[in-house]
């Protein structure tokens, strides 16, 4: 795995250990790899970051929810579309 993904063995070990966050790059050489997406590769990570994303969204959501321009206006639909992204994505 190190060579296919230009990343050190003591590197791969800490991905797996979970001490390392893999970088984007290093990610999809792994989705390559395995031919999973970084949910299914790394779902603790991916749990962790839909959380951190969906708290802001959430900020943001209370910020623009009475705004009337077009720019708010699509910026909550974009919103809205993510929520809904997530609760599909939500095993049964």
């Amino acid at each position: 795995m190190a060579t296919l993904t230009g990343v050190g063995r003591s590197v791969i070990s800490r991905y797996e250990r979970g001490d390392l966050t893999p970088s984007a790059r290093t990610l999809m050489a792994l989705e390559v790899i395995f031919g999973h997406c970084g949910r299914r590769l790394f779902p603790f990570l991916h749990h962790e970051i839909e959380e951190a994303v969906m708290r802001r969204a959430a900020k943001l959501d209370e910020a623009l929810r009475h705004a009337t321009d077009p720019v708010s206006r699509r910026k909550l639909s974009l919103l809205s579309a993510m929520v809904k992204r997530g609760i599909s994505a939500e095993p049964a």
